[in-house]
């Protein structure tokens, strides 16, 4: 954390028994010199938060890295070293990077925490990546990803954070002469990429793939479903999908995940309802927002489910009235304080999906508000819940000829 500033001096090359190197936080730049890539002591070097814009070649020479940083920076492109066989931690976030997203990462066999977030990285996730075995942490997101998610990357059994957000892309036309990687008239399918901007490489499959005037205009973007196979996660804290074109249901194997603190689907294109055992990620912010196609059980109805309303309040929907309408999570309190597994018949009660006001003895009005609530002669013990004051339109309450406790407290 100083305000060093010029080039990487090759004299540190001469420190042959160099392990560590900081020089993050400076105002480095141009190119870091041979010398320092051929250090084969060298097994921590961290670059980070300087100017540098090379591609940093050389350090693809050294075979003694166990961590390495070079966050930050401008770099353009990067070289994956084949021998980086005992580097655990390799972070390139906040690059420039324009490199196609299925490198050798074969070659990383001793990687944990791999971050390439914020770069143009273009190309579809290698199924390859299922050889890195000892993965925990996969930060992808913010690039120019596209294809699907492979369902290999599910057998990275030690994984904690998986971040794909952000490959959704505008739609952009291209040339099909010269522009592309094939022209329009010879195109019959399949994935293509494309040159934009600054000779910005644009790839995407076939979905996102349009032919307007001749031209070809491509959506890149993570699409398909949510792979299946979360039970073989079950480390996983961080899982942040959205931003993406994702279709289909929300697999409910990740209600499983007791571990999860954030779970991030929004703006994607999920269909379906939400499924109520999420409802167990008490500890968890859910976000679900921006997936328009997401509904209830029924199709038609938008309201999410009873144990996420009332037990998750990092859920984004928690507060919307709509989705979890604040009435039925009193009723709820009121069926755990009456005892509800224990009355004669509560039809219909704390139902995941049924709207509050088709439960057994309850009533609203035209506006969905609860007006009568009868429940005499129903088995009702334990206490009444102070719960019932949020039910601010009741009109009439009878709750004769059951075993409830004389105070409320």
């Amino acid at each position: 954390n100083n305000a060093i500033h010029g080039t990487v001096p090759k004299e540190l090359g001469m420190l042959s028994q160099l392990q560590h190197l900081y020089l993050n936080d400076n105002n480095l730049d141009g190119v870091l010199p041979i010398e320092v890539g051929n250090l084969n002591s060298l097994t921590k070097l961290d670059l980070s938060r300087n100017n540098l814009n090379s591609s940093l070649i050389h350090l693809g020479n050294s075979t003694s890295y166990s961590y390495l940083n070079a966050s930050h920076n401008a770099l353009t492109s990067f070289p994956f070293g084949e021998g980086w066989k005992n580097l655990e931690t390799f972070d390139l976030s906040n690059n420039e990077i324009h490199q196609d997203i299925s490198i050798d990462l074969a070659g990383l066999a001793s990687i944990k925490e791999l971050f390439l977030s914020r770069n143009y990285f273009y190309g579809s996730i290698p199924n390859e990546i299922s050889s890195l075995i000892h993965m925990e942490i996969l930060h992808l997101d913010f690039n120019n990803l596209a294809g699907i998610i492979p369902d290999d990357i599910l057998s990275l059994v030690r994984l904690r954070e998986l971040k794909l957000s952000h490959s959704r892309q505008e739609v952009q036309c291209f040339k099909g002469a010269g522009g592309c990687d094939v022209d329009v008239i010879d195109y019959t399918g399949g994935s293509i990429c494309c040159y934009g901007d600054n000779d910005e490489k644009i790839c995407s499959t076939e979905t996102g793939i349009e032919i307007e005037n001749n031209n070809f205009c491509l959506t890149p973007g993570l699409r398909g479903t949510i792979p299946a196979g979360f039970a073989n996660t079950p480390y996983l804290q961080v899982l942040d999908l959205s931003n993406n074109f994702l279709t289909g249901n929300i697999p409910p194997e990740i209600g499983g995940l007791l571990r999860l603190r954030m779970l991030d689907l929004t703006n994607n294109t999920l269909t379906g309802s939400i499924p109520s055992v999420l409802g167990a990620l008490v500890s968890a912010a859910i976000r679900v927002h921006g997936n328009d196609m997401i509904r209830g059980e029924n199709k038609n109805d938008m309201i999410a489910p009873l144990s996420l309303c009332s037990n998750v309040p990092e859920f984004d929907l928690f507060n919307d009235t709509t989705w979890c309408p604040p009435e039925r999570n009193a009723l709820r309190a009121f069926y755990n304080e009456a005892k509800g597994e224990e009355w004669i018949n509560a039809t219909g009660w704390v139902d995941e999906f049924n709207s509050h006001c088709e439960w057994r003895g309850v009533e609203c009005n035209n506006a969905g508000k609860i007006v009568t609530l009868l429940l005499n002669n129903s088995g009702l013990s334990g206490k009444i819940s102070d719960s019932i004051g949020n039910l601010t339109s009741l009109e009439t309450i009878d709750l004769r000829d059951n075993c409830m406790e004389a105070g409320t407290r």
